[in-house]
């Protein structure tokens, strides 16, 4: 077996690369080990199919995004509306610069033909993005509320980071963040 070349964190951000490019039916086993310098019969040392590559892919994220975007302060040294703004600018510079930016809604796309385990981690990695939302918007707000709200802002940075990518234009992500920070204003 030829030696890899690649750390596993550069295979998983290569492969992310391929998915997010290609969607998840548009790339084979063959154009992933290419882009990570590996014959197939290699690749799939490291990986026995593409489900469990798509898998560990969304893993790394999850972890990244946990660990660099969900993760608040402590609110008691920082409130609700400086701590939507630090998420608000995290989440522009992911979703904008990063690797995996956009990859989990692309992917998310053929939800209807990919397996439920690759559809529950997509699942995860945006209730965790709502739980976030839901963590900031108690602060201000019931329960009820702020459920209903993280629920919401999900679905309107989805649609902006869409048209964001679509048009090259901060102006659908700044008009989510006006919107949220005008909500917060106002509880």
């Amino acid at each position: 077996m030829r030696p890899q070349k690649l750390t596993t964190e550069q295979m998983l951000n290569i492969c992310a690369l391929q998915l997010k490019a290609h969607g998840y039916a548009g790339t084979s086993i063959d154009m992933l080990a290419k882009a990570c310098g590996l014959s197939k019969a290699s690749f799939y040392y490291y990986y026995p199919n593409k489900e469990a590559l798509l898998l560990k892919v969304l893993e790394h994220t999850q972890d990244y995004l946990n660990q660099h975007l969900f993760a608040l302060q402590d609110f008691a040294e920082i409130d609700a509306i400086t701590q939507f703004n630090h998420l608000h600018a995290k989440a522009v510079q992911f979703f904008s610069y990063e690797i995996k930016g956009c990859l989990v809604g692309i992917i998310s796309l053929e939800a209807g033909s990919i397996s439920t385990a690759i559809v529950q981690k997509i699942r995860d990695i945006f209730k965790d993005w709502q739980q976030c939302f839901y963590l900031i918007f108690q602060q201000k707000m019931d329960d009820h509320r702020a459920q209903i709200l993280a629920k919401s802002s999900i679905a309107d940075y989805e649609g902006a980071i869409l048209m964001y990518r679509l048009n090259d234009d901060i102006f659908y992500l700044e008009q989510v963040k006006s919107r949220i920070l005008q909500t917060l204003e106002q509880q």
